[in-house]
């Protein structure tokens, strides 16, 4: 009998062999459009545009040919109608690019745009167009609020839902209204950018937002005389606070504010260049600030202020201090560090020098016990601002609120909202009362 041959059994293929490939076999099948789910958008855009689900992800996906390559990406969403919205956002994109306008390679984050509107505001700050804490105040929100809540967010995905969640999230740290409404600026204004380089075909609409108005405490003739008499025992005992003297200063500085309107902004980069004494038939201080937080125009101070100022004057020679006309008037000693040439001129960091005023400020309230008004209202150093405005409302005779607006360079509106509010009838119950006099009629005769 013949043998019959018997061909060699296939070798088996070894274990990382087999696993290797179904790997691939695993990874190709999971990625893979099915078939089923693959959607056009419709609606005039064309039919390579198209949504669809992938085994390996629980969200649609969209995907556009572009003649020369195909580009596809996560809606990030379950919802059908959601995905759909995506994709035509995505192909409006995909255009932007082919155009040139978004070019790419670009990143279109939310965080690009950011960095965009800081780099114009530079430029503008530099060229003296915008004032220089622009950027700084911008940046403190950026980092610590809009960056954390956009920073994986494209540009175009942001909406209205995303907008709410973020003032939600501002309101659960319990911000006040007014600081979510300079948040949604600021976010407002990164969208003008995107919107202006064609990244977003419009701007989403904003939720809104109530203002709620909280003034700050001010004080009373009963209470400012306090104040002083004991910023000048403290001094009298050599009171110190984190190594530094309260000393006579202060109370110069409490009596400065009060009688010329000025912020404290203002006050820590005081010079004395930038004040005039004028003698005439009307005595004052003619303050001219190099910065500000609003309009740079001069401020007109009480006939009073004269007196303090060269009593200040005086204090800054008797302890050697610098009192020349680039020195500070305030603290001239503590001019910090980090000096930088800005616009032509030294800028000088003087924010340890206001710090310093603050803490002894916020010193002198607590042992005068009077750091909250009756009605609870925290007091500041800023308060002192208030009490000067407050004075004019309730002391002076017949001044409009225009004229005491533009000296204290503020506007009619945030005079009656932050400052007039403290108003009561009684305050002014002399015009209140007041009557017109009656002028004497006077005969007339004809020849």
């Amino acid at each position: 009998m013949a043998e019959v041959p018997v061909s060699n059994p296939p070798k088996k293929a070894s274990l990382t062999s087999q696993m290797t490939v179904s790997a691939t076999e695993l990874t190709r099948h999971r990625t893979v459009p099915i078939k089923e789910s693959i959607n056009t958008i419709g609606g005039g855009y064309p039919d390579k545009l198209v949504i669809f689900k992938i085994p390996a992800s629980k969200y649609w996906w969209c995907r556009y040919y572009t003649g020369s390559r195909v580009v596809k990406e996560s809606t990030k969403t379950e919802n059908k109608i959601e995905a759909i919205s995506h994709a035509k956002k995505f192909y409006e994109t995909i255009l932007l690019r082919e155009r040139n306008l978004l070019p790419i390679g670009k990143s279109s984050s939310f965080e690009r745009f950011a960095n965009e509107l800081l780099d114009e505001q530079e430029r503008l700050i530099n060229r003296g167009d915008r004032n220089p804490l622009l950027n700084v105040n911008d940046k403190q929100k950026l980092n610590h609020d809009l960056l954390p809540f956009f920073r994986n967010f494209k540009i175009n995905e942001i909406s209205y839902k995303h907008i709410n969640q973020f003032v939600d999230t501002l309101t659960s740290r319990n911000l006040s209204s007014s600081s979510i409404k300079n948040h949604l600026n600021l976010l407002h204004k990164i969208l003008q950018v995107a919107l202006r380089e064609g990244a977003i075909q419009n701007i989403p609409t904003f939720p809104k937002v109530k203002l709620k108005d909280f003034p700050r405490g001010w004080f009373t003739t009963e209470e400012y005389e306090h104040l002083k008499s004991v910023a000048t025992t403290l001094a009298n005992k050599k009171h110190e606070v984190r190594g530094h003297l309260i000393t006579e200063e202060l109370r110069l500085l409490i009596t400065f504010m009060v009688n010329t309107f000025l912020r404290p902004s203002d006050l820590k980069e005081l010079r004395h260049r930038n004040i005039q004494i004028v003698r005439g038939d009307h005595q004052f201080l003619r303050i001219t600030p190099e910065t500000s937080k609003t309009e740079n125009t001069p401020i007109i101070s009480m006939s009073v202020a004269i007196g303090i100022y060269e009593d200040i004057v005086n204090f800054q020679k008797k302890l050697k201090r610098g009192f020349a006309k680039d020195d500070f008037v305030f603290f001239p000693h503590l001019k910090g560090e980090n000096s930088k040439k800005q616009r032509g001129k030294e800028k000088t960091n003087r924010n340890y020098a206001l710090q310093t005023i603050r803490r002894q400020f916020e010193e002198v309230l607590k042992f005068a016990d009077l750091k909250y008004t009756p009605t609870r209202q925290t007091r500041t150093l800023y308060s002192l601002r208030h009490t000067a405005i407050m004075f004019r409302l309730t002391k002076g005779d017949k001044i409009d609120s225009l004229t005491l607006a533009k000296n204290a360079r503020t506007s009619v509106e945030m005079l009656e909202r932050f400052y007039a509010k403290h108003l009561t009838p009684e305050m002014n119950v002399d015009k209140l009362h007041s009557m017109k006099k009656k002028k004497k009629s006077s005969s007339t005769t004809q020849d």
